[in-house]
Parts: C-alpha cells; structure tokens; sequence
C-alpha cells in the first residue's frame, strides 16, 4: 500500500489534463476552419466567369490571371478554383459561361430557339444593366402552372436574343439560330 502512493507521488504529470487540453484545441480548430471556409473561401467552377465586388471602395473586378497560349505569348484567363477573400468586405459572384438554348414556345409548342453564350467582354455593361449577382443558366426551375421554365439568366439573355429592334449586345454571343428539329426537349 505504501509502494503505490509513493509510485502515484513519483509520477505528477496529469495525463487526464492533457488528454482534455488536446480535444478541446482540436474542437477549437476545426470550428475555426469551419467558419474560415464558410466566411473567407469562395470557389469558382471551370465554366464561370468569376468576379469581385469591393464593399471598400465599390469596384467592380474580373478575376483574370496570366497564362501562356499554344505559342508561348501571355494572355490573360478567367481564373477559377478556390478564392480567399476578406468576410463581409469582399464578395464573388459568378456568371456561366456555357452555351445555352433559348427558346420562345406557345401552347407547348417551340417556335424559335436560338445557341446564345454570355461574352466576358461585356460584363460590365450586364452588371450596370442587371446589377450583382451570380448569374447561373445550367439548371432549370419549376414555374406556378408546374412546366419546366429556365432560369432567371436563361430568361435575360433570350430577352436580348429576340430582340427585335437589330441591335447587338457587347455581352451576348449568338452561336446560331436552330431548327425546330435540332431543338433539346428539357
């Protein structure tokens, strides 16, 4: 009995301390990158044009960054992956870049559809004209009669597509007009 208090008073150190003292920095941790990743960590998709609004100051900027083409010359890209931004002061958005059907139809019917694509190039006039936000065209939405619509950006650039008055968009590239047989049902 004697032996083992001496051996218990041989040996302090507090393992039980140190095993609580480690979990909670663990917890501490992953919380903290939890929250670093949802307020500071953006991520931009290889089909999107990504861009930054500056709460500071109120500019607008692409994300662009510098690469090489087949010939070895610089040339400026949309810059994609993950973005870390200050919280709160700085917000990315995002524009789809894919190709996209635009349809006008009556009675469950297609009437014209054009191959229309966001132009980078004129971002900038889109955002004056329509203001911030992440302008996605890849999925479609249900509307109140329960037919598949498109969505808002869909819905935009088919305004501009069938514009009748001739005019052309800095923004807007039209791929080609389709056939009523070359049409994707949705």
């Amino acid at each position: 009995m004697k032996q083992e208090t001496e051996v218990q008073s041989a040996n302090p150190f507090n393992w039980e301390g140190l095993g609580i003292g480690l979990g909670v920095v663990f917890v501490v941790a992953i919380i903290s990158l939890v929250l670093f990743r949802i307020t500071c960590v953006n991520f931009v998709d290889s089909y999107e044009l990504g861009y930054k609004y500056d709460k500071r100051n109120g500019k607008l900027e692409k994300l662009m960054t510098l690469s090489k083409d087949s010939a070895g010359k610089p040339i400026l890209v949309p810059r994609t992956g993950y973005i870390v931004t200050p919280p709160i002061m700085v917000k990315i958005h995002t524009v789809d870049l894919r190709p996209m059907q635009v349809c006008i139809n009556a009675n469950a019917r297609v009437l014209n559809c054009k191959l229309v694509q966001f132009n980078p190039d004129g971002l900038e006039l889109f955002l004056g004209w329509h203001g911030r936000d992440d302008y996605d065209g890849g999925s479609s939405v249900s509307n109140t009669s329960g037919t598949v619509g498109s969505t808002r950006f869909n819905q935009i650039l088919m305004s501009y597509a069938f514009d009748g008055t001739g005019n052309t968009y800095s923004f807007l590239n039209i791929i080609r007009e389709l056939k009523p047989e070359e049409v994707v049902k949705k």
